[in-house]
């Protein structure tokens, strides 16, 4: 199946999406969040860890829906499902990098 890349990006901005919006309602009182998250993930996304201090549960919920999304969009599994997982994340990320302004604003 050929990937979507516009379907991707959506999923990758929700992902992103959640963390801002669980970062601004749990605690993390900053004007510049997604430059928080940036610093947070630079080694990944368990950098979010130690940041909420949710034993990994906002993680885990972004993990899940990327691992949702893959699975109900391309019907991935085992070996595939990671690999595609791994960079769905990635991509969710460079997207935060790449324009936190964007994700901050939706806060505001």
């Amino acid at each position: 199946m050929k990937d979507d890349k516009k379907a991707d990006q959506a999923a990758a901005v929700d992902m992103i999406d959640g963390l801002i919006d669980y970062a601004s309602k749990h605690g993390l009182k900053s004007r510049d969040l997604a430059k928080t998250l940036i610093a947070a993930t630079k080694d990944g996304l368990e950098g979010v860890d130690p940041l909420f201090k949710d034993g990994g549960l906002e993680r885990k919920s972004v993990e899940d829906l990327a691992t949702g999304y893959l699975v109900d969009r391309y019907h991935l599994a085992g070996d595939e499902l990671a690999a595609k997982h791994e960079a769905l994340v990635k991509e969710a990320l460079a997207l935060l990098r790449q324009h936190p302004e964007a994700f901050d604003k939706w806060v505001k």
